[in-house]
């Protein structure tokens, strides 16, 4: 069977993406939220790839998000759009098939999900781990990052899931406002998140569910 990591490398190293890596979806132990459940099973690999936040806008995010961030973060999520469409694209025409996702996209709003998740996505394909922020964590970029997927049946090559490495770094933990982050990394207050976005997206006019305080503090390697 023919492998075709090393094109879509190339095509995401021509993207100018940060980070991706491949992902076995049979790993992938939920549902695509909205979507018939055999999608999995005829689209077998995911492709994951991520771009970078600005350091200095991220600076700037000191006790919750403000304009310039809001739209630091629709552009990043803009572009990532675009390159799944192009890469989804490019795959269907060697022939295989190809369904790109949005970068940030709510379809269940009682439950807070998107058809995918991306970051859980990431773990299964070793690019990071899960950290105490519910957030994917790369070893070189933080929590710094944002990210989307393309499932395809194209034979590729899967990544192996990383350590969680957090380890004694509890940065997320001290800073959240709405104290969602526990040192235990199994225990994370989505609905206290999720109130604080509220009130971030109202109090500062911002029309987005976003903070950017973990991520800002999540700094990897880089």
């Amino acid at each position: 069977m023919e492998n075709h990591n090393k094109e879509i490398a190339t095509f995401l190293d021509e993207m100018k993406v940060d980070s991706f890596g491949i992902a076995d979806m049979s790993l992938y132990q939920s549902d695509l939220t909205g979507l018939d459940s055999a999608i999995k099973e005829g689209l077998p690999y995911a492709i994951i790839f991520g771009l970078v936040l600005s350091k200095s806008v991220l600076d700037t995010v000191l006790d919750g998000p403000n304009q310039l961030y809001l739209h630091h973060y629709r552009q990043l999520n803009y572009r990532l759009d675009m390159i799944g469409y192009l890469l989804s694209r490019e795959i269907e025409k060697k022939g295989y098939k190809a369904m790109p996702f949005a970068a940030s996209q709510v379809v269940d709003w009682q439950n807070q999900k998107g058809h995918i998740s991306h970051r859980h996505v990431g773990a299964i394909a070793g690019i990071g781990w899960i950290g105490r922020s519910n957030l994917l964590v790369s070893p070189v970029f933080g929590a710094q990052a944002r990210y989307n997927t393309v499932l395809t049946d194209m034979p590729l090559t899967a990544g192996k899931r990383l350590e969680q490495a957090c380890r004694d770094c509890t940065a997320c933990v001290a800073l959240c406002p709405a104290g969602a982050i526990n040192e235990d990394a199994t225990f994370f207050d989505h609905k206290g998140c999720y109130e604080m976005l509220g009130r971030f997206r109202k109090e500062r006019n911002i029309g987005h569910h976003i903070c950017g305080i973990c991520v800002s503090a999540c700094k990897g390697e880089r």
